[in-house]
């Protein structure tokens, strides 16, 4: 027995915890090298040699499940994985530095003025090397320091729904549920948060070029109601 460990030496020497070595041994990753008739776990220089192999391809973002096809499959080929491994690193370092330019965008368009209201902050989150706000468009998003934010999401998802199935209807502009989204949406979007026509005019372009889903509002709703709206209005003149 001397050419063996016991399951707590083994962890001691690698820094693996007793409970992740026995999980190992359930999933058929590392098996110990001998088992005895009491049930303990028992690992020989194999074993460690096997167990650094993990921890090594672990540390280097390998699911267990790879691991697992590497470590005891021998048709497993680890250059295929390093190539795909690396294209995945490269596209999340791609959407860190994206992330960086819009926290950065962010940081230099509002600066320490005072608080913006959270209706920017959705931009933002989809800010890309083509998207460009002007300053203008930022101070009419700064709100007054006497405002208060408050969004009634019970009023908003019924909005949604009602949009939502309008849509789906196609009904007219003469329709009382469309009347009541979009009367919802003057009152409440428009009106409340004072927007500007400059900043509806960049919200169109906006839904237009970036095909989302942002608090419900989607690219084709938004354009639905737009369009109702214009064709209310246009008819109210009449």
């Amino acid at each position: 027995m001397e050419q063996y460990i016991k399951i707590k030496e083994l962890s001691e020497l690698t820094g693996v915890s007793v409970r992740t070595l026995q999980y190992y041994d359930e999933i058929n990753l590392l098996s110990p090298a001998y088992t005895n008739e009491y049930g303990h776990r028992f690992y020989d220089s194999n074993s460690f040699s096997k167990m650094f192999v993990i921890i090594s391809l672990k540390n280097m973002g390998m699911s267990l499940n790879n691991i697992n096809q590497y470590v005891n499959n021998n048709d497993f080929d680890i250059r295929l994985f390093i190539k795909e491994e690396k294209r995945r690193i490269e596209a999340a370092i791609t959407d860190l530095q994206l992330r960086l330019m819009r926290l950065s965008s962010l940081e230099e368009q509002v600066g320490e003025k005072q608080d913006i209201t959270p209706y920017i902050l959705p931009f933002f989150s989809q800010i890309t090397n083509d998207t460009s706000i002007s300053k203008l468009q930022i101070e009419n998003l700064i709100p007054n320091q006497d405002k208060n934010f408050t969004f009634n999401i019970k009023g908003w998802n019924e909005f949604i729904k009602d949009l939502n199935f309008c849509l789906e209807n196609r009904l007219s502009s003469k329709d009382k549920k469309t009347i009541k989204c979009m009367k919802y949406w003057k009152e409440n979007i428009l009106e409340a948060n004072q927007v500007s026509d400059d900043m509806i005019k960049f919200a169109e372009e906006y839904y237009q070029e970036n095909p989302t889903n942002t608090f419900g509002i989607t690219e084709e709703n938004y354009k639905y109601l737009v369009g109702m709206i214009n064709e209310y209005d246009n008819n109210q003149k009449i």
